[in-house]
């Protein structure tokens, strides 16, 4: 069996952490020959106990294993068959967005905001966020999108404890939204980030946190293109359950 196939063979029964460090391995681009357990626990913050006791639910007998797995994985022909790959990941992602995501709670915290700040960290996220706003002004809410470090600071200025401030960032790891979230940590504000990995730094700064999973094309150039579409996936269920709650009177 191959690695994709194992990885979804077991997914239903992983916990956050194991699907995250199995998303992880899935994306992974590095040189297989360097990695060790060690270095896979210090980049998802796990331990390497932890990494063991995935490997067994896995059903793969040792690390070595593993990367004898992955190995076969990148040598797997490209093609068509990448992209049928993609398409399958993708309904696994928003099947486990139905399953798993608690957006309830994000819907109420969204609905109940004053004012919403939005940021994102890269180009593709400041689309995604202008997707946002276009969507909750729509709803009547007060949308501010910030495009940089100046503009916050500015902002932050009238920020209060019923407004929320909404940042998108892949790998959460960017030193501006980093900055940005350790100013806001001694401010009345609420902060919600999200991320396409569940361990992160700007996730650990913030008070509420969105997974949002995601899947990738390796080319022959080594180039690796990041499939984001989950992420509008999230924001359209995040815009019509707070519609439902609003306008409907319904329950989010």
């Amino acid at each position: 069996m191959d690695f994709r196939t194992l990885i979804n063979h077991h997914y239903p029964k992983l916990t956050a952490s194991e699907k995250n460090m199995a998303n992880y391995l899935l994306a992974y681009t590095g040189n297989l020959d360097d990695l060790t357990s060690q270095q896979l626990s210090d980049e998802l913050y796990l331990s390497r106990a932890a990494i063991f006791r995935w490997l067994k639910k896995m059903e793969i007998d040792s690390f070595a294993e593993l990367k004898y797995l992955l190995k076969q994985r990148d040598h797997l022909p490209q093609g068509q068959d990448d992209f049928e790959e993609v398409i399958q990941n993708y309904h696994l992602y928003v099947d486990q967005i139905f399953a798993k995501q608690q957006l309830q709670p994000m819907v109420a915290l969204l609905a109940s905001r004053e004012v919403i700040y939005l940021f994102g960290t890269g180009n593709e996220q400041k689309l995604e966020v202008e997707s946002m706003r276009q969507l909750f002004t729509s709803l009547g809410k007060k949308v501010s999108v910030l495009f940089d470090q100046g503009e916050f600071s500015y902002a932050k200025e009238n920020f209060s404890e019923d407004d929320l401030f909404c940042l998108i960032s892949y790998k959460g790891e960017s030193p501006e939204g980093i900055a940005m979230l350790e100013e806001c940590r001694v401010s009345p504000i609420k902060t919600l980030v999200m991320t396409r990995t569940s361990t992160n730094t700007m996730s650990s700064l913030s008070d509420y946190q969105l997974y949002v999973p995601t899947t990738s094309i390796h080319t022959k150039t080594k180039f690796t293109h990041g499939i984001s579409t989950t992420f509008y996936f999230i924001i359209d269920q995040l815009f019509e359950g707070c519609y439902q709650l609003l306008h409907k009177g319904g329950k989010a």
